[in-house]
Parts: structure tokens; sequence; C-alpha cells
């Protein structure tokens, strides 16, 4: 519906990397961010992933690096860091998220059984 209308839809996916699967394609994602430091990655990496087709201006002129999007040396060490960060927080991805959930559940279940005045703000079970 968004691209019929022209309007790009972008995910600010910062927070889901390597905790949740992301399909840009199924979820008709224009434009997506990630951050290395989210994952223990080099902090000052970035990524935007443009989905093809879509043309966005250059900000910073000069030289052709990174497509033409900007100008600038790239960071190769941070990037390189950055996908192996990728790599190494994607591979157990279920196996993350089951440990996770565990945690989070014994947390609150410890606060609402050591706190008698404590409630739980949000659905208990129906959630990410």
């Amino acid at each position: 519906m968004l691209r019929q209308k022209g309007i790009l839809f972008h995910v600010d996916a910062v927070q889901a990397l390597g905790k949740i699967p992301i399909d840009v394609s199924a979820q008709h994602i224009d434009l997506l961010s990630l951050s290395s430091h989210k994952v223990y990655g080099p902090k000052g990496v970035g990524a935007l992933y443009v989905r093809e087709g879509v043309d966005l201006p250059s900000y910073i002129d000069g030289g052709g690096q990174e497509r033409g999007m900007r100008a600038g040396t790239e960071n190769v060490p941070g990037i390189v860091g950055f996908g192996k960060a990728v790599e190494l927080a994607t591979m157990d991805l279920d196996k993350e998220a089951e440990r996770e959930s565990a945690l989070r559940d014994r947390l609150i279940d410890g606060i609402l059984n050591q706190i008698p005045d404590a409630v739980l703000n949000g659905p208990r079970f129906d959630r990410l």
C-alpha cells in the first residue's frame, strides 16, 4: 500500500538485530538501519539496507564511496568486525531467543513473587 503512494517504509532494526528474524522482502521493507554495537561489534559502524530501485540523494558530496551515497573513507576493519558480529549474533537465533525468554520469565516471576504490590505492565504471554 505504501509503495503505491510513493511512500518509503524505513525500519529501525537496531534492537531487532540478533534477536528476531528480519525478512526485508516478506515485510516489504524499503530501508533498514542496523548498528554494530548492539551485537557487540565495533562502535561507530552501521549499515543501511536500501531496496533495489530506491533512489536516495547523496547528503555528503565528494568521492564515490559507498555507491556514491557519501564521501569519505570506509572503516574496513570496523565493517569486517560488524560482519563477524552479525554472523555470531545470528548463529543460534532460536536458541538465544529461548534463553532470553527463560531469563525474562524468571525475572518477572521473581519480582511478582517477592514484591506483593508489583504489577506487570503489559501482556504476560503475547509479546516478542
